[in-house]
C-alpha cells in the first residue's frame, strides 16, 4: 500500500482546516464541501485529520504551558517570544497568538472529526453507494469513525487541561469548555455556553469506550497489510490508546481506582525498554522502542516535528588557521533547565535517599554538559560569551532521529522526530500517582520501583508513608516527562503552587558574561495554586464570536 496523501487529500485538509481555526468562528469565503463519493475520498479525509493531529500533539505545541512553570529559565535568545508565559503577564496572555494557536489546533481536530463523522454517516445512509463497497471497506469506515470519535475526545481533554480550572471537589460542576458533538461551525445547534467539567469528561470517557469497540488492538493492527507502521509501531490509533486517554481523564477527575483499572487494561501490552543508554535512546533518537504505543508516520519531508528544548546548533565556519570548512557547535537554547531539575536527575529523587539517582540513565541520555562535549573538528562546544571553565547543562532529550535529518551526511542535530501519541512510561506514572493519592502508597511504591528498573534504578525506594510517596511520584513524573508539556497541568492537578523561589539558575549561568544572557526578572516568581493563570483565557476571537462564552479571567 502506498503511504502518502494524494493531492485531493491535501485540498480537503486545507479547506477543512481553514474552517476550523476557532470554535464558533468561520472565516469569510469558506464553502461547505460536497458529500463523499467513494471510499478513497473517505481515506483521504481521514489522512487530513491525522495531519492536523501531528502538529497539535507536537512537543512545541504542548510545551507552551510548561513555559509558565518552574523547571526552566528563559534566555535572552527568546527575543520576547515566550516571555509573557514565563513572566505570567496576564495582559499579554489574554490575547496571545500562541494560546490562540494551541486552542485552534485542537478545535480544528474537533471540527475535522465531526465533519468526517457527518460525511461518513451520509455515505452509510446512501444504499446505492454502500453497495459498491467491499465488506472490508465497510468495516474500515467503522474503524475510521471510531478514530474520529477518539480524537475529538482527546481534543476536548487537551482543551480542558488548559482552559478549565482544577477539577473541583463539588462533583465537577465548575465550567469546563463548550461541548461540541457534531459538525456545527457556527454553533447553530450547539449550546454556546460551557458545559460543566463533569459533563465534558463523562462524554469523553463514553466516546473513548465506544471508539475502542471498533478500533483494532495492536496485534490485529500489525497483522493487517492495510495499516501504516514504522519499526513495528502503529501510526494510526489502536484500541489501547482509547484506554490510555481514559486513564488520563480519570486521573484528572481524581477517580483513582478507576484510573488504575484503566491502566491495567493495556499496560502489559508494552514492555519497558532495556536498562541501558542504548535502550533509552530508542525512545526519542532511533524511535523504535517497545515503549512507544503510537508514533505518527514521519519521513525527512513529511510528518516530522521538532522539540522545543533546543540544545546544540551547528554552524558552518571556515577555520582561520587552515582555511578549511568546519562545523562549529554552539549551545544556544531558548530555555535552560534550572539547578532544581538537574539535581532531580543527578542528585536524588527520593527525599529519604540522597544517593538515589546516581545511575539514572536519563541523566546520561537526556542531559548534556558543555564541559563534557568534545565538539567537532577540534573546536570546543561553547555557549554565547562564556569561557571554557563555565560548565552549563542543557536538556538534549529531543535530539532528533537521524533518519529524519534532511542532511544526513553532515554532523547536524535537527531535533526532528515523530509525534508520539502515547509512551507506556506515562501509564506507569498514572498508575503510581493514582495509587499514592488513592491511599495505597505501598502499591504505588511497588509500581514505581518496577518502572525505575528500566531507567537503571534498582534500589528500593525509601518512602515510608503516603506523603513521602506522593512527593516521590511527583519527582519521578517530572524527570520522565520533562519537555512533554505536562508540568503546568500536573501542578494544577496536584494543587501545588508554581514556585521558582528554591529553583536557582545553574551555577555556570551566574558568572561572567554568561549571566547577562539569562533573563534575571521573575527568577523568584511564586504563584499560588488558586491563581487564575494556572489555566488560560479563551482566545479573543472566540470571546468576540460567542458572547455566551463565560470568560476565565473576568
Amino acid at each position: 500500500m502506498k503511504r502518502y496523501i494524494k493531492t485531493i487529500g491535501l485540498l480537503i485538509l486545507s479547506l477543512v482546516a481553514l474552517s476550523a481555526c476557532q470554535v464558533g468562528f468561520v472565516p469569510e469565503g469558506v464553502k461547505e464541501q460536497k458529500p463523499l463519493e467513494n471510499f478513497q475520498e473517505a481515506k483521504w479525509l481521514r489522512e487530513s485529520l491525522y495531519s492536523t493531529l501531528v502538529g497539535a500533539e507536537s512537543p512545541s505545541n504542548l510545551f507552551l504551558g510548561d513555559m509558565q512553570a518552574d523547571l526552566f529559565h528563559l534566555t535572552a535568545s527568546d527575543g520576547n517570544t515566550y516571555f509573557p508565559f514565563y513572566s505570567w503577564n496576564k495582559a499579554n496572555l489574554s490575547s496571545n497568538d500562541m494560546i490562540a494557536g494551541y486552542f485552534g489546533s485542537f478545535a480544528t481536530i474537533i471540527k475535522d472529526a465531526n465533519y468526517f463523522i457527518m460525511r461518513v454517516n451520509e455515505m452509510k445512509a446512501n444504499e446505492e453507494l454502500m453497495a459498491t463497497l467491499s465488506d472490508s471497506e465497510k468495516a474500515s469506515l467503522d474503524t475510521y469513525v471510531g478514530e474520529a470519535r477518539a480524537l475529538r475526545a482527546l481534543a476536548h481533554y487537551r482543551l480542558m487541561c488548559r482552559f478549565s480550572k482544577r477539577y473541583s471537589d463539588n462533583d465537577g460542576q465548575e465550567p469546563g469548555i463548550i461541548l461540541i458533538k457534531e459538525y456545527d461551525p457556527l454553533l447553530q445547534n450547539t449550546n454556546k455556553k460551557r458545559a460543566t467539567q463533569k459533563e465534558v469528561y463523562e462524554w469523553c470517557l463514553n466516546e473513548l469506550e465506544e471508539a475502542a469497540k471498533v478500533i483494532p488492538n495492536k496485534s490485529n493492527y500489525l497483522s493487517s497489510t492495510d495499516n501504516l507502521e514504522q519499526d513495528g509501531i502503529p501510526c494510526y490509533l489502536v484500541q489501547d490508546y482509547c484506554y490510555a486517554v481514559r486513564a488520563r481523564i480519570l486521573l484528572e477527575m481524581h477517580r483513582y481506582q478507576d484510573a488504575v483499572t484503566e491502566v491495567d487494561r493495556f499496560i502489559d501490552h508494552y514492555p519497558l525498554g532495556e536498562a541501558t543508554p542504548e535502550g533509552l535512546k530508542k525512545l526519542w533518537i532511533t524511535e523504535d522502542s517497545p515503549e512507544i504505543m503510537i508514533k505518527t508516520y514521519a519521513t525527512t519531508k513529511v510528518g516530522r516535528v521538532s522539540g522545543i528544548l533546543h540544545g546544540l546548533w551547528i554552524y558552518d565556519q571556515i577555520n582561520p588557521n587552515t582555511g578549511k570548512p568546519v562545523q562549529l557547535e554552539l549551545a544556544s537554547p531558548t530555555w535552560f533547565p534550572n539547578q532544581y531539575l538537574i539535581d532531580l536527575y543527578k542528585n536524588s529523587m527520593d527525599p529519604q535517599d540522597p544517593a538515589d539517582s546516581k545511575n539514572d540513565l536519563r541523566a546520561a541520555v537526556w542531559l548534556e554538559d558543555t564541559d563534557e562535549h568534545p565538539g567537532t573538528n577540534g573546536w570546543p562546544l561553547i555557549y554565547g560569551e562564556t569561557d571554557e571553565s563555565e560548565n552549563i547543562t542543557f536538556v538534549s532529550k529531543f535530539r532528533g532521529n537521524p533518519r529524519l535529518d534532511t542532511d544526513p551526511k553532515r554532523n547536524r542535530f535537527s531535533y526532528a522526530h515523530s509525534t508520539h501519541l502515547f509512551d507506556i512510561a506515562e501509564a506507569w506514572l498514572i498508575k503510581a500517582e493514582a495509587q499514592a493519592w488513592g491511599g495505597d502508597w505501598t502499591a504505588a511504591k511497588t509500581t514505581l520501583e518496577t518502572f525505575r528498573k528500566s531507567r537503571a534504578l534498582e534500589g528500593e525506594l525509601k518512602a515510608s508513608n503516603q506523603q513521602e510517596m506522593m512527593e516521590t511520584v511527583k519527582n519521578e513524573r517530572t524527570r520522565e516527562l520533562v519537555g512533554m508539556g505536562t508540568r503546568m497541568n500536573d501542578l494544577k492537578r496536584w494543587g501545588d503552587p508554581m514556585d521558582r523561589t528554591n529553583k536557582p539558575l545553574q551555577e555556570g549561568l551566574t558568572k561572567g558574561q554568561a549571566a547577562t544572557t539569562v533573563t534575571k526578572s521573575y527568577l523568584d516568581l511564586k504563584k499560588d495554586a488558586s491563581d487564575v493563570m494556572f489555566y488560560w483565557e479563551f482566545p479573543l476571537q472566540d470571546r468576540f464570536a460567542n458572547r455566551d462564552l463565560e470568560e476565565n479571567w473576568k
